[in-house]
């Protein structure tokens, strides 16, 4: 298997994992907004408060355009791979708050991390 498509590879899964992690966020926001009886009432709430779960959807959309800015620039600028690949692996982490991207983006954008940590120069 060749270098660049080591470098595809690792691309397309971190691409694929911030895709799903900003539409779980969205997803999240979208429900806490619309439809916030789907959510569990938090203890110590008032009846269903949707504002902890508006903010956790801001959370899980930062950390999603961060994963998506990180398999970007891990696509143009492949010489600072591991900047990326951290990038991309730190930020799908704090993604499992809002769901993770369904947690396959989670589980992608790791294996997308490591794999582009792993990319030989």
């Amino acid at each position: 298997m060749s270098q660049s498509e080591k470098s595809t590879k690792a691309f397309a899964l971190s691409l694929v994992a911030g895709i799903l992690v900003v539409c779980n966020a969205v997803a999240v926001g979208v429900a806490a907004t619309w439809f916030p009886w789907i959510f569990p009432t938090l203890p110590g709430s008032d009846n269903n408060a949707t504002v902890p779960f508006a903010s956790i959807a801001a959370i899980g959309l930062i950390c999603g355009a961060l994963v998506l800015f990180g398999a970007i620039m891990l696509h143009i600028k492949p010489r600072n791979k591991k900047a990326w690949g951290i990038m991309i692996i730190v930020f799908s982490i704090p993604s499992v708050i809002t769901g993770g991207g369904f947690i396959v983006g989670f589980i992608l954008g790791i294996i997308g991390g490591a794999k582009a940590l792993r990319l030989k120069p």
